[in-house]
């Protein structure tokens, strides 16, 4: 199998978000499309398998031209895409899932057989009885895979695929994929931001930058000149600086209260009840939470927000006791959380940037424009537009949006994947951001599914599984390994230094 996309042209109004793009997917090889947020690289990837129709361009399957595709057609040709997202019924069994593909309808104990033959075609384990929503990401992932490969599928497109998964499942991933283009006559096509697994895993990259082909690179590939290509020479240093250490936090004087304290807290959202919890949280720290989906750590930063009650125990910031108290009081402490659905959780989609200011800071809604040009535009770099709609930004503006609107008095800063799917200029200037909180005196508390940015940023590191606390590592240098064994329930916690007792 050859595809080639010719002189694709994508265009939403006056936006081009592909101009002119012509690449190559040669049968045996994983590509990797590369490009920072808005670049182009998710509506090359819809175009290919069908979601999008192209403006202008032609796209060639085995020779045979098509001026656009239908998912149907994309379908037939053997084009299938993995989403970041699985696409699935959590309350239906796995069996149930992996028979709603869009194929022909097929007895039970024929969906069952054919689900176990392509399970032990690529190594996976599934139960066809379990519940999806008892799944965790990489299962679901595999669920997918499972599907399309079933589908006979020989292009496989995946966007961001290593989210929300371990070091050991990201490697099984990889695994599966090097065994799929092994024979020849396949093709793989990875989205991602991550230039370390294109680096791993891929033979040829395609570089996007403003929606057109910036350049492409064979393996072995060169970091700093995709980089630059990516993003100018200028940001990409920035980009490929090495993150400097987590502050380190001074010993606490006799008598000095930590900012937060949890004393045997148990909390619950819609769908996870913690198991009891007591920690506390020191002024100046950069705290990661580690763990697979579901594992308890969004749970637990909801619950330090005051969005997820807490229905036991005891809840104290900088003294004041919270648990059981209004969203408000939570705010009024000086807690402020960074949702990691941006738009459905954190923004007013309809709303313009500068509507997001007034409502950010309500006494000082006459200065909105001053405020909006000193601190969004020249503080955070966020795009001068001060007008549009918040759903019109890219997700790399979106977050330096609502990196803005922070205010300067925080003392506990709560974050959910903060990075996820942002390009390396994005996420470099986030964790400046937070270093910056943290040397003030702020307290900085984050989740982020990429394990290997965690680790690098955290100064202690609490591990979650299965609801619970696993491990709470005071200090690095961190194992990966030992992290991702902790996350997914392998390995059990080595005896750690008493935390204050609480």
């Amino acid at each position: 199998m050859d595809v080639v996309l010719s002189r694709i042209v994508k265009r939403f109004g006056a936006l081009a978000a592909n101009d002119d793009v012509t690449v190559t997917l040669a049968a045996g090889r994983i590509h990797g499309i590369l490009g920072e947020n808005g670049a182009g690289k998710s509506t090359l990837m819809r175009v290919l398998c069908g979601v999008l129709a192209p403006d202008a361009g032609t796209i060639t399957v085995d020779g045979r031209d098509y001026g656009r595709l239908s998912p149907e057609t994309a379908g037939r040709l053997g084009i299938g895409m993995l989403t970041q997202d699985p696409l699935d019924f959590p309350p239906l069994t796995v069996w149930e899932n992996f028979s709603l593909g869009g194929g022909p309808v097929v007895p039970r104990s024929q969906a069952r057989d054919r689900l176990a033959e392509a399970c032990a075609r690529m190594g996976f384990c599934l139960l066809p009885d379990a519940t999806v929503s008892s799944l965790t990401v990489a299962e679901r992932q595999q669920l997918e895979l499972a599907r399309l490969f079933d589908r006979d599928v020989r292009l496989l497109i995946l966007d961001e695929p290593t989210t929300g998964i371990s070091p050991a499942q990201k490697e099984a991933l990889f695994g599966v994929l090097r065994r799929f283009v092994a024979g020849g006559d396949r093709i793989v096509a990875l989205v991602t931001h991550k230039l370390t697994e294109a680096r791993e895993l891929c033979d040829k990259v395609y570089v996007l930058r403003q929606g057109r082909l910036a350049g492409a690179f064979e393996a072995p590939l060169d970091p700093p000149a995709i980089l630059s290509t990516m993003f100018g020479a200028e940001t990409a240093a920035l980009a490929a600086a090495a993150p400097p250490p987590a502050p380190a936090v001074a010993a606490p004087a006799a008598g000095d209260a930590p900012l937060v304290r949890l004393a045997e807290v148990v909390f619950a959202d819609e769908k996870t009840v913690l198991d009891s919890l007591s920690l506390t949280v020191r002024s100046g720290e950069i705290v990661g939470l580690a763990g697979i989906s579901g594992g308890g750590q969004e749970a637990f930063l909801r619950g330090l927000a005051g969005i997820a009650p807490a229905i036991a125990g005891r809840l104290d910031v900088d003294g004041e006791p919270l648990a059981g108290r209004p969203h408000e009081r939570f705010l009024a402490a000086g807690i402020h959380y960074l949702p990691a659905a941006r738009l459905e959780e954190g923004l007013f989609g309809g709303l313009s940037l500068l509507d997001h200011v007034r409502l950010a800071f309500p006494d000082r809604r006459r200065e909105a424009a001053a405020i909006f040009r000193d601190r969004c535009v020249g503080r955070f770099r966020l795009t001068d537009t001060p007008n549009a709609p918040a759903a019109s930004l890219s997700g790399g503006n979106q977050q330096r949006l609502l990196l803005s609107l922070i205010p300067d008095a925080t003392r506990l800063l709560l974050a959910d994947n903060p990075t996820r799917g942002l390009d390396a200029a994005s996420i470099a200037q986030i964790w400046d951001h937070f270093r910056d909180r943290a040397a003030a005196g702020a307290a900085v508390v984050f989740f982020s599914e990429d394990l290997d940015e965690l680790l690098a940023h955290a100064g202690r590191v609490i591990v979650f599984y299965n609801r619970a606390v696993a491990a709470d590592l005071p200090s690095g240098p961190f194992d990966a390994g030992r992290v991702g064994d902790l996350m997914t329930g392998r390995s059990v916690p080595a005896p750690s230094p008493s935390v204050e007792a609480a």
